[in-house]
């Protein structure tokens, strides 16, 4: 990803699915940790994202409430 700037990590909240699924795309992206409040909203529209991105690479962790 390129542009004029750099995306830094921070905490985030998902309104909804699709706009979730940018922000995982997103935070994966940007440089630092990023959380993403309400995530589970992602979850209704794709089953075990975390572990399609972990076999990408990613390092993403969920944390229980």
């Amino acid at each position: 990803v390129t542009g004029p700037s750099s995306l830094t990590g921070g905490t985030v909240t998902s309104p909804d699915i699709r706009a979730g699924i940018a922000l995982v795309i997103a935070a994966l992206c940007a440089r630092g940790e990023t959380q993403i409040l309400n995530a589970e909203s992602v979850d209704r529209g794709y089953v075990r994202v975390e572990e399609s991105f972990k076999h990408l690479g990613a390092l993403i962790e969920r944390k229980s409430k």
